[in-house]
């Protein structure tokens, strides 16, 4: 039997924010380097996931000099190996020390509310015979109380509407449900904010059995439509700029 190819939320998000944006990278094939907050935030999250793993067992956090050289030599190492699209103004020390800082505050503040019972928790869910894809991706954590947790970086606090409503959050739940048969116990977003003094928000949430089926028939709707082969641009909103889009020039040369 062949395995189905997978959906993950990013290749739906980035679906539903430009088909044809979907069409380059995973039909084509084409790669663009990863802008520097997403660079960072990737170094972020395996620094976060180093001390949340040991803490299954431990039930304690890593001091935090352990948690800072972490992110420090990993910064280091990686940024030899991989190409990262940078933005104006931003330079690979700056962004090693912005790292250092919002490492530091997830670690003295966010850390210690968080005993992990799964970090980094692959699923990969199916979802009917007839459907040609499955749903993968990746819980950053699930504490004791069975409640999900994401880790997120912000430029600036995400409010409490955009919360409730963030689809990534639904995708967890429902995945969540569907594979466990029972509810999580609630949803929350660990955010740590890079002001000039960083600080950490944490924003709780919940999602009821009619969003989980909207997500659902969402899902459903986005997998139908690039099996149909259809891709066209979506020259609306910010996104849609030299800034914002690595595919700007040969979007815009097609004809």
């Amino acid at each position: 039997m062949t395995e189905k190819p997978h959906l993950s939320f990013s290749q739906i998000n980035m679906f539903l924010r430009c088909p044809r944006q979907w069409e380059y990278r995973y039909v084509k094939g084409i790669k663009i380097p990863p802008g520097s907050a997403l660079f960072q935030g990737k170094v972020w999250h395996e620094t976060i996931e180093n001390n949340y793993r040991q803490k299954i067992e431990t039930r304690e956090d890593l001091p935090l000099d352990h948690q800072l050289d972490y992110y420090v030599t990993t910064f280091d190492k990686k940024i030899k190996e991989e190409e990262v699209a940078w933005e104006e103004g931003q330079t690979p020390d700056k962004l090693k020390d912005e790292g250092v800082n919002i490492t530091e505050v997830q670690h003295k503040v966010i850390a210690p509310t968080v005993f992990p019972v799964e970090v980094e928790k692959k699923f990969n869910l199916g979802l009917g015979d007839n459907f040609p894809f499955t749903l993968l991706g990746f819980w950053d954590c699930i504490d004791e109380d069975n409640i999900i947790i994401d880790n997120k970086s912000y430029g600036k606090t995400p409010n409490q509407d955009a919360v409730d409503k963030d689809l990534q959050l639904t995708a967890y739940a429902t995945s969540y449900r569907l594979l466990n048969q029972k509810n999580e116990n609630g949803l929350r977003l660990d955010c740590v904010i890079k002001t000039k003094t960083p600080k950490a928000v944490q924003l709780s949430t919940q999602r009821t059995k009619q969003e989980c089926q909207w997500f659902l028939n969402l899902v459903e709707t986005v997998g139908y439509a690039i099996k149909s082969g259809i891709f066209y641009p979506n020259p609306t909103g910010f996104m849609c700029s030299p800034k914002w889009c690595g595919y700007w020039n040969m979007c815009k040369e097609k004809i």
